[in-house]
C-alpha cells in the first residue's frame, strides 16, 4: 500500500483519553496486507466539533473508502496507533471497538485489529453518492424508512440474540447518558457520540455480520440525521429515554416489543427533524 502525505487540514489534537493492543498475528494469517511497510501513516487529526473518538472512526473509515485501508490490512499495535495519531489508548479503544461493531474491522484477541472483508465500502460509496449534505424532506423520509426497516429489524434480533454482555453495554450507554443530563455535562456532541454509540451497540447485539455492515453503510447519512435531531431543544433526553423503552423490551427478552418501541422513537425523531426542516417547533408535546 502507498504512504500517504497528510491533508492539509490534519494537524495535532489535544486529548487526555486512550485502543486494544495489537499483536504480532500468528504464523500462517490469511490476511494479505500486513506488511507495515505498506500501512499508510496514520496522523493526528483536527476536526474540532466531532468528539475524539468519532474522528478517529471517521478518518479510518476514510482510509478504507479510499482504498489506502484494504480487507485484510492488519493495524499497527495500539500504543504505535495511539502515539501516532496523538490521542491516548482508551479513546483509540473506543474508536476500535465503534468500528467493530459497524463491522469495519475484526478484534482478533492476542492478533490484532484487521481491516474487515465484505462490501460495506461499496455499500457506503453508493448511499452517500445518493444522499446530499443539503437534505430535502423528501430524502429525510427516504433515511427514515430505511432506518425503519433497518432499527427495527435490529431491536427485535438483538432481543432474541444478544449476549448478557451486549445487553450490559446497551444499559451502561443508557446510564451515561443520563447521569450527564442530569449533571448538566452535555453537549451536542457528547449527545450525539453517546448516540451514534447506542445505535452501533444494538447493531452488534443482534450478532448478524450482514445487519453491521449495512449499519455501517449509513453511518455518513445517520451522522447527518442525529446533527438535526439533537439540535432540537429537549430531543437529546427524550430520545434517551426512548433508548430506554428498546433497552428494558430487550432485556425481557420481548422480540415484537423492542420492534414498536424502536418504531416509536424513529418516528418521533424523523417527526420533529420533518417539523424543523419546515420552520417548525421540532419537539411534539407528549
Amino acid at each position: 500500500m502507498r504512504q500517504k502525505a497528510p491533508s492539509g487540514d490534519e494537524s495535532r489534537i489535544k486529548d487526555n483519553g486512550a485502543l486494544t493492543d495489537g499483536a504480532t498475528p500468528a504464523d500462517g494469517s490469511p490476511h494479505a496486507h500486513t506488511d507495515a511497510a505498506s500501512m499508510p501513516a496514520f496522523h493526528p487529526l483536527d476536526i474540532p466539533q466531532q468528539s475524539l473518538d468519532k474522528r478517529i472512526v471517521a478518518y479510518i473509515q476514510q482510509l478504507i473508502e479510499s482504498g489506502e485501508l484494504r480487507a485484510g490490512d492488519r493495524l499497527p499495535a495500539e500504543r504505535e496507533l495511539a502515539a501516532q495519531m496523538g490521542v491516548s489508548r482508551t479513546v483509540l479503544r473506543e474508536a476500535l471497538h465503534t468500528l467493530a461493531a459497524y463491522g469495519l474491522v475484526e478484534l482478533q484477541h492476542g492478533r490484532g485489529v484487521f481491516i474487515a472483508a465484505g462490501s460495506a465500502q461499496a455499500a457506503m460509496q453508493r448511499l452517500t453518492l445518493a444522499m446530499t449534505t443539503n437534505v430535502t424532506e423528501p430524502q429525510m423520509r427516504d433515511l427514515f424508512e430505511i432506518r425503519r426497516t433497518l432499527e427495527g429489524a435490529a431491536a427485535e434480533w438483538a432481543a432474541e440474540r444478544a449476549t448478557p454482555e451486549q445487553i450490559a453495554s446497551l444499559r451502561a450507554n443508557l446510564a451515561e447518558g443520563l447521569a450527564l443530563y442530569q449533571s448538566g455535562q452535555i453537549d451536542g456532541g457528547v449527545a450525539g457520540a453517546l448516540d451514534a454509540r447506542f445505535h452501533a451497540a444494538l447493531a452488534a447485539a443482534t450478532n448478524n455480520r450482514a445487519m453491521m455492515s449495512l449499519m455501517a453503510a449509513l453511518v455518513d447519512e445517520l451522522a447527518f440525521a442525529r446533527e438535526q435531531s439533537l439540535a432540537i431543544p429537549g430531543r437529546g433526553l427524550r430520545s434517551l429515554h426512548q433508548h430506554e423503552a428498546v433497552v428494558m423490551a430487550i432485556e425481557e427478552r420481548d422480540g415484537p416489543a423492542a420492534r414498536r418501541a424502536m418504531l416509536e422513537h424513529l418516528n418521533d425523531v424523523e417527526r420533529s427533524i420533518l417539523k424543523t426542516l419546515a420552520g417548525e417547533d421540532g419537539l411534539d408535546e407528549s
